[in-house]
Order: C-alpha cells, then structure tokens, then sequence
C-alpha cells in the first residue's frame, strides 16, 4: 500500500530545526554516529511510505488471541528498516506485525549539518475478534462480492447463508469479510492538507476461527 505526503519535508525539516536549535553545539565528524530524531506513530501520515498490514494469525484466531503489539521501529536515512525490536505482546502477533513492519519502507530527508540521520518511531498494533457482521460482504479473490445474511469461518472453510440456502467456500477464495460492499481506503486527506494526525491503520480485526466444520464442497458456487 503507498501512502503520499507532498508536506512530509517540510514537515520533517520543522521537527529538525527545533531539534537543532535546543543542541549544544558540538563537532562532527564523517564517523560520527547517526543523528537519531523521534517521531510519534500518528505523525507516520506526513510521510510518503509503502505500508503492509499485518496479517491476523489463524492460530491466534483460533485460540481467541487479542491484545497490543507494542514494537520499536528505526528508519535508515535511506527509508529502510534499519532496526526493529519487539517491546510487548504474544509472540503470535509479534511475529505477524513484526513480518509486515520489516516490509515498509518510509522516505526522509538526508543527513542535516554532515550527519547522517535515523528516525525512531514507537509503534503499537491492536489486534481485535469481532463477531460476524450482519449482513456481511465476502470480498472473493477474483473481485466479486457477495451480500450474505450470515458467515462463519471454520479450519477447513467459510460457511455462509444468503436467505434460507447455506453454501460453502475455501477461505482462500476470499479475501476479507466487513460490511461494505465496496472498499475506498483514503489514509491521508487532499494533497497540500496532511495534519500529522491519523495516519496507517493500526486495528487488525478478524472474525472468528472456529474448530473444524461440516463443509459440503459440492455445494461451493462456481467461481470462474
């Protein structure tokens, strides 16, 4: 996912002035260690980053796990992840957030005053277990969407009933469960507008996953 911020420069820029100007002065060196400025989670909106959302555990859908990753996350001058270290949660979502966070990628600015630069940003993920929507929307691999009355997903498969008839399909046909028939995610307002608040999301929601249920595969609907 590629979030832009046309003001995240100029943004940054700010935060290095004001840094700069409460520094004693002090002599660098080519060798010196990176400067390192600290950012809160929500200021992540005023910057143009490619950002991967976690991915819920099915094993920690199944054992009814919840709760806060808390992670600590250093940006190289180069937008890379330089360093990544787990503070707090259960290890299952640890690992989830901690595979998707090792694939951002943020854009700064260079080195100020012969220094180069890295950024600190303490990241918190809410992973949340809500009951189905109803009605709900299966959103399916291959882009059609279905309205149903009710849905449950168990180990081997969805299970959903659209008026009296219950049919059943592969989890791996959908691709997410909620109750918009369609999708428009805006992460930052109009270009020129970025308010450093807002930003990713940071809510992991899933519906149950439930232990082995009785799935029918004959009576799957044709999918092309």
């Amino acid at each position: 996912m590629r979030v832009r911020a046309p003001l995240a420069r100029v943004f940054l820029h700010s935060l290095l002035s004001i840094l700069f100007a409460q520094a004693p002065p002090q002599t660098t060196t080519p060798n010196s260690e990176p400067l390192r400025m600290h950012l809160k989670q929500e200021e992540l909106c005023c910057f143009d980053m490619h950002f991967v959302k976690p991915v819920y555990p099915r094993e920690a859908r199944l054992a009814h796990i919840e709760g806060v990753v808390k992670l600590i996350l250093v940006i190289a001058e180069n937008g890379s992840v330089a360093d990544l270290q787990a503070v707090s949660g259960d290890p299952l979502l640890l690992d989830s957030a901690m595979r998707a966070v090792r694939q951002w990628h943020v854009s700064t600015v260079g080195g100020v005053a012969g220094r180069s630069m890295e950024t600190e940003v303490a990241l918190s993920f809410t992973f949340k277990i809500e009951k189905p929507p109803k009605p709900a929307y299966l959103h399916l691999s291959n882009g059609e969407v279905i309205r149903v009355d009710r849905v449950r997903e168990f180990t081997d498969g969805i299970e959903y009933t659209v008026g009296r008839r219950t049919r059943h399909i592969s989890a791996d046909s959908v691709t997410d469960i909620n109750t918009c028939a369609r999708i428009s995610l805006h992460l930052l307002p109009r270009e020129g507008d970025c308010i450093p608040s807002g930003g990713p999301s940071f809510e992991i929601r899933a519906i149950p996953l439930l232990p082995v249920g009785k799935t029918d595969h004959s009576d799957h609907p044709a999918l092309p």
